[in-house]
């Protein structure tokens, strides 16, 4: 009889020391940080960031205008809208097809951008003479940056052609490259036969297109440097060839609210021009073509945002 008590003690015993090991167990995943179960989980389910996210996350500030009368400009078409929000604050004729001249070079530039490194270097082939040009001489070797840099600085045409022949399906697969942009972005009303801007028929944009090219730009840090720079002096491998450029962008330096962005000209498009507008840390993007004067009219667009603009804070 003692034997067989002594038997169901021991296999109590047992049962009890399975349960509390298991209680131990149990604690030690639920309770210790290094081995929480609900920290793995978070982990493995990708829950534990979006949420810390979500309860961080600060609404861009709400642009509020005052007035919707837009100022007297020269330009057939033209946009303002808000960086941040991509709010429509201004626009005339902002899906008509017009001819983008040299702000072309954005998209260039971007591809570029998209394709090779910085540091990448680029074998000039031949000399090209149509439009402005910086002088690359055959057999020049400068890096990628330096021709981003002239091309955005200076509207250098051989810089962007040069850029676009080192593609390894040549101009074509560069300029492939550039209508994705268009594609991925929905731009229904932009169309590149070359990377230049040269006049062709069949080579064009909306004021809208060129402001969504613009606003996606200036998100890359290299880009957005380089519009802002108003002189530059860039040279090959060997430090034999330099460049001194001049920026096209006759506000940089004159009025204080513009850092960027890009000029374009020829006959059949007129005057062209891209602005970033800085507003109190606020940032605009303007874009006036087919004008008789397209820094005056960029001027009026920041008056007119200065005077009519404002901020407030998301209400939920």
């Amino acid at each position: 009889m003692i034997s067989l008590n002594s038997s169901i003690l021991k296999s109590v015993n047992t049962r009890l020391n399975l349960i509390i090991l298991a209680l131990v167990l149990i604690f030690t995943l639920f309770c210790l940080p290094g081995f929480s179960y609900l920290s793995l989980s978070s982990r493995v389910l990708g829950t534990k960031q979006p949420e810390y996210e979500l309860l961080n996350y600060q609404h861009y500030p709400i642009p509020q205008i005052d007035s919707k009368t837009p100022p007297v400009l020269s330009a057939q078409s033209f946009i303002l809208i808000d960086s941040t929000s991509n709010t429509t604050l201004l626009a005339k004729n902002q899906y008509l097809r017009i001819y983008p001249a040299s702000i072309t070079k954005l998209a260039t530039a971007l591809t570029a951008l998209n394709v090779y490194s910085l540091d990448e270097i680029v074998t000039i082939t031949e000399s090209y003479h149509l439009g402005k040009v910086m002088g690359l001489q055959p057999g020049e070797k400068i890096t990628v940056k330096n021709l981003i840099s002239a091309l955005l600085v200076y509207s250098a045409n051989d810089a962007a052609v040069s850029l676009a022949s080192h593609h390894p399906q040549g101009v074509s697969g560069f300029l492939k490259e550039m209508n994705l942009i268009t594609t991925k972005y929905n731009l229904t009303g932009t169309h590149f036969t070359n990377v230049d801007g040269i006049h062709q028929t069949n080579h064009y944009s909306t004021v809208f297109d060129l402001a969504q090219i613009a606003r996606i730009s200036v998100k890359n840090p290299v880009l957005k440097e380089a519009v802002k720079t108003k002189t530059l002096t860039v040279s090959d491998l060997s430090d034999q060839i330099t460049h001194r450029l001049v920026s096209t962008n006759e506000l940089l330096g004159v009025v204080p609210e513009i850092e960027g962005l890009k000029t374009g000209w020829t006959p059949e498009a007129g005057g062209c021009f891209v602005g970033l507008i800085n507003i109190n840390g606020h940032y605009l993007i303007s874009v006036v073509a087919q004008s008789a004067d397209r820094f005056a009219d960029t001027r009026l667009l920041v008056d007119w945002s200065k005077s009519h603009l404002t901020y407030s804070a998301y209400q939920p």
